[in-house]
């Protein structure tokens, strides 16, 4: 029966039979022997002693369990053999040879990365569990706390206490999902002292000597240093911003070039919804080229933006050459310059307005009564509604396409003249004063005028070939003083005019008869002008007594007769004046 014997590993105790004792033995000495001349030996042999250790522990069911060659043999393939580390076969030939290792399949653990730390190691730590770089997660980090989601420092606080430290080399090992076997501990310890090598190397001695001479240059380098690490992060934090952005304009840009130049947008409102408005050489260039113009203008500074934000986020990011510059660069301005001459043919063609009148008098004379009413189209059935830059496509009988506009305005004035009239100005823009003058004559519109009713066509047409170009058609009024003008409820949409415009026909005065009078009208049926005139004569009524010495005048006047009384001392006389 073999012995128990108690050993000590990394500060923990273990009861292990001697079989297994003189074979742990015989690894951890065969393993010494093998760092004999590694730099960091004594620090690489203690982690491996821990981790074994913790892997003794992993195993053991009870403190008092003693540990076998079965649980010995598995800690050793676990981190193993000696072979694998250029140990000397010799050291083992009372052991047998196996074929084949077990592997084992190491997952990450979450700790606090405090070798890579800028506050707590929260944000290292989850980069390496998550196995990017930590750029992004405190990256991600300043946009939560920016955002203010969730209360996120509060949150970064409470992960700063749950997650342990990653202090000993297995910790860190495992946090970055490899095995602490020995292989990965020499070379986690070997990274860590050639770290500390390499800072010590760097190190300018005469320039710490003047450091240490002033505490403020130290704490000032530190603050230096901090504001460096936020400019790099709030960099890499734009640099995701201008891709966001890029990539967002690009993906529109492309879809609306798509749009323009394939999409048919007769189904959503008909052709006329471009080809009628007059736009100059808009109309006539390829829907296809508006596209690619389009595309160029705004895309190509998408693609620089995007190519920006590549450059701040990666270092190391290659040019895309100086000819696809000097291409992409002679694309936006011949895009630029092609849109700009589009436009401004189109403004062209609206930079002109000019309108002409056609005047006619009206049977309508003082104490007449002219009623004023609107007519719709019975052929299109339109709302009798005054729209502004208003036009339709519609077709006659023939099929023919006619432009439909209802922007109809009407003035009602008084006018000097025993009779009345009516002019009817017609507008319509143009490239030149000619162009303009020709589409406003062109202007189909109407009126009639019988029994003393003035019916308004509330639209106009006007033909395809002058195209929609601010065609508007103005009515203007003009009643003698004294007549009596009456106006259709439908007239209202059509007279809500400004006050300068001169209009005495208010709007809400439809429905009623009125009185034009020195450039107004008086309502001749409205309740509130009875009311008007009963307050005016209470208001005409007025009475005066004066009292002196001498004697006591009485004077009542009203709109009809005045009634004066004088008392006197000697005799009271009375006028009354009818």
């Amino acid at each position: 029966m073999n012995k128990t014997i108690n050993i000590n590993l990394a500060n923990m105790f273990f009861h292990i039979d001697e079989e297994a004792y003189n074979s742990l033995q015989r690894y951890l000495n065969a393993i010494k022997r093998s760092f004999t001349d590694s730099q960091g030996r004594d620090e690489i042999i203690a982690d491996i002693e821990a981790r074994v250790a913790e892997l003794f522990s992993e195993r053991m069911k009870t403190e008092r369990q003693v540990i076998s060659m079965k649980e010995v043999q598995e800690v050793i393939e676990i981190m193993g053999q000696p072979e694998d580390y250029l140990v000397d076969d010799v050291i083992f030939e009372d052991e047998p040879k196996t074929h084949h290792r077990r592997t084992y399949s190491s997952h990450r653990k979450l700790y606090r990365d405090y070798d890579n730390k800028f506050l707590g190691g929260v944000c290292a730590g989850l980069a390496q569990y998550f196995g990017i770089d930590a750029l992004w997660i405190r990256l991600l980090a300043i946009i939560v706390v920016l955002a203010g989601v969730g209360s996120p420092i509060l949150v970064y606080i409470i992960l700063w206490i749950i997650i342990p430290k990653a202090n000993t080399t297995s910790e860190k090992l495992a946090m970055a999902g490899k095995p602490a076997n020995i292989s990965n501990i020499e070379q986690k310890i070997k990274e860590g002292l050639d770290d500390v090598q390499e800072k010590f190397n760097d190190v300018n001695f005469d320039r710490v000597g003047q450091r240490a001479k002033s505490g403020a240059a130290s704490f000032f380098d530190t603050i230096g240093n901090i504001l460096t690490v936020f400019l790099k992060i709030f960099a890499k934090f734009f640099g995701v911003i201008f891709i966001i952005i890029a990539a967002s304009i690009l993906i529109s840009v492309i879809m609306s070039a798509l749009g323009v130049s394939f999409f048919n947008f007769d189904l959503i409102s008909g052709e006329e919804s471009i080809y009628y408005r007059d736009l100059g050489m808009l109309n006539e260039t390829p829907r296809w080229i508006l596209g690619l113009l389009l595309l160029f203008a705004l895309g190509i500074p998408a693609v620089i933006l995007f190519i920006l934000g590549m450059k701040i986020l990666v270092k190391n990011s290659k040019s895309i050459g100086m000819p696809a510059k000097i291409t992409l660069f002679v694309l936006w301005i011949g895009s630029c310059i092609g849109i700009g001459f589009l436009a401004s043919s189109a403004a062209l063609h609206h930079n002109i307005e000019t309108s002409v009148s056609v005047k006619e008098e009206l049977a309508i004379v003082a104490n007449d009564t002219i009623k004023i009413k609107m007519v719709r189209n019975e052929d299109f059935n339109r709302s009798l509604r005054r729209y502004y830059d208003d036009y339709e496509v519609e077709y006659d009988e023939n099929g023919d396409v006619i432009l439909f506009s209802r922007d109809v305005r009407l003035i009602v004035r008084q006018t000097d003249s025993d009779t009345g009239r009516i002019r009817i100005n017609k507008s319509a823009g143009g490239i030149n004063h000619t162009a303009a003058k020709r589409r406003a004559q062109e202007i189909d519109y109407n009126y009639t005028f019988e029994n003393n009713t003035l019916k308004l066509d509330g639209y106009f047409l006007f033909d395809p070939e002058n195209k929609h170009n601010q065609q508007k058609v103005e009515i203007n009024l003009y009643l003698p003083k004294g007549t009596i003008v009456y106006a259709d409820k439908n007239t209202k949409p059509f007279h809500r005019n400004s006050i300068g415009s001169g209009d005495i026909l208010g709007t809400g005065e439809e429905e009623n008869h009125y009185l034009v009078i020195d450039n107004d009208l008086k309502c001749l049926d409205c309740e509130s002008t009875i009311k008007k005139l009963k307050n005016k004569k209470e208001k005409d009524t007025t009475k005066e007594i004066t009292i002196n010495s001498e004697k006591v005048d009485i004077n009542i006047k009203n709109k009809d007769e005045n009634v004066n009384v004088n008392v006197k001392r000697d005799s009271v006389p009375t006028n009354t004046n009818n």
